[in-house]
């Protein structure tokens, strides 16, 4: 058969500023599937154009909440053309039944097992309507189901077919080493989804395939440190004192950035975790601090990430020293905040960016976008708080899909496209580059600090540009 796999973007993806990176699914869904089939790769998210002439047989989308109109518009054209489509993505966990509306199937839940057997079924006439991977009960799902009750090892995984795609176009390669969170953050659905046990790659087999990339990576774990509420297994923290040591063998060495948590600097062996990972190249993370305030860590879930017993148990100062302990073994903070929970005002955005700027953390600073499948989602749309009839990709673009307490939605967006104008000031990006460099003397860290910031910069001054805000006609 001939199958295309498509991973939808848009003209407007402010992501793609903080540098290209190889998306991960469609690459992964490439290599799981058997070699007697002919599989392409679409990446809208960097500009390609989807052939709706082309006589591929069958075509799988990934499905991500901004982008699921834009998805199902794509499924829409290749139905009434009699292809077989097939959804799966963050988004058909949390509306199969809608899903289901613009597919021949639905997969709910990881691939690794359910892309295999989608295959087998099409030529034996055996297709379900879902295809459901995980613990998630099905008995209310309106057609036929194929239920495997337990997420995949990831264990002989094959390498992601990078091949597919021009590699020259992307900044980094990507690659994940283990699935799972424990965190359970009200505004994430990732717990849900993946678990909150944690699942590893085989070492071996993660350096062997770091031994195939290009210069740079992105590793897509849900953090790269490990996490604080398991550090009770001995073999959660040996895992990456290992998989750091190997990496830091390998030449020549890659430079790699991932998401990791202010918490390894607290717990057991979390600090040498850090100097390794530094050691294998690790330059910069993706901090989740979400909330300078107590009330915001309280109300967001993300105390137990910071290693704390309680959310009243939360120190603003403890955070900044942690993060100044992150900053001295050369790798770069950019810390992701959410405003927006009940108890934030307009000052928390000012509060926020100053917090940024005493750190010297690179500033992501988003109103809060209760997203489908969260926690938070499902108490705001039984308050009543979720406006109605906003388009699915109003959702983590900058909008304001909810109603908060205190600030109108016109306050919050304005208040989030000051400091985030104020925070990429040129100023304070020489500022952070020069940092960057201070804690790890090389032009090369140097660059990519200076030009993400700059990219960064264009893409959310042309985000507020192009936006229309709210109330507005």
């Amino acid at each position: 058969m001939k199958i295309t796999i498509i991973f939808p973007g848009r003209s407007l993806e402010t992501a793609r500023s903080t540098g290209a990176v190889m998306p991960l699914a469609p690459c992964l869904l490439a290599a799981l599937t058997p070699k007697e089939h002919n599989v392409s790769l679409v990446d809208m998210f960097m500009g390609d154009r989807v052939n709706y002439e082309s006589d591929v047989d069958v075509v799988a989308i990934t499905v991500r909440t901004p982008l699921a109109t834009i998805a199902y518009g794509i499924a829409d054209q290749f139905l009434r053309r009699g292809k077989k489509v097939f959804l799966g993505g963050p988004h058909t966990f949390a509306f199969p039944e809608e899903a289901k509306q613009h597919a021949t199937a639905v997969a709910i839940g990881e691939g690794e097992d359910l892309w295999p057997q989608i295959l087998k079924d099409i030529p034996n006439n055996d297709l379900k309507q879902f295809y459901v991977c995980g613990p998630f009960p099905v008995q209310n799902l309106p057609g036929t189901v194929h239920h495997a009750k337990q997420r995949p090892g990831l264990e002989k995984l094959p390498f992601m077919r990078r091949d597919l795609l021009p590699r020259g176009r992307y900044m980094m390669d990507s690659i994940f080493t283990t699935r799972g969170c424990p965190n359970h953050c009200r505004f994430c659905p990732v717990t849900d989804i993946f678990g909150g046990k944690i699942r590893h790659r085989p070492i071996d087999e993660v350096v062997a395939e770091v031994s195939t990339l290009g210069p740079r990576y992105y590793n897509f774990d849900d953090s790269v440190f490990g996490h604080p509420q398991i550090v009770d297994r001995p073999e959660e923290n040996q895992y990456y004192l290992d998989l750091y040591r190997e990496l830091a063998e390998l030449r020549p060495q890659r430079r790699w950035s991932g998401a990791g948590g202010l918490s390894a600097v607290d717990y057991k062996d979390g600090r040498r975790i850090l100097e390794l990972a530094a050691e294998s190249g690790l330059s910069s993370i993706a901090a989740g601090l979400e909330s300078i305030s107590p009330q915001g860590q309280t109300q967001s879930g993300a105390w137990r990430k910071l290693h704390y017993t309680s959310a009243n148990a939360f120190d603003v100062q403890k955070m900044k020293e942690n993060v100044r302990t992150i900053q001295k073994l050369g790798i770069e903070v950019r810390g992701f905040f959410v405003i927006g929970w009940d108890e934030d005002t307009p000052e928390t955005y000012r509060k926020t960016l100053d917090f940024c700027d005493e750190c010297g953390i690179t500033p992501f600073i988003f109103t809060l976008t209760p997203m489908p499948g969260s926690q938070i989602y499902r108490e705001y749309l039984d308050q009543g708080r979720i406006f109605p009839g906003r388009p699915w990709d109003e959702y983590g673009t900058g909008h304001v899909i909810y109603r908060h307490p205190i600030m109108s939605a016109e306050e919050m967006f304005d208040l989030d496209a000051e400091v985030m104008t104020e925070g990429y000031s040129m100023g304070r990006i020489l500022k952070r580059t020069v940092q960057a460099f201070r804690h790890r003397p090389s032009l090369d860290v140097a660059k990519d600090s200076f030009f993400t910031q700059l990219g960064v910069r264009k893409a959310y001054r042309q985000l507020y540009e192009q936006i229309p805000r709210p109330g507005s006609a």
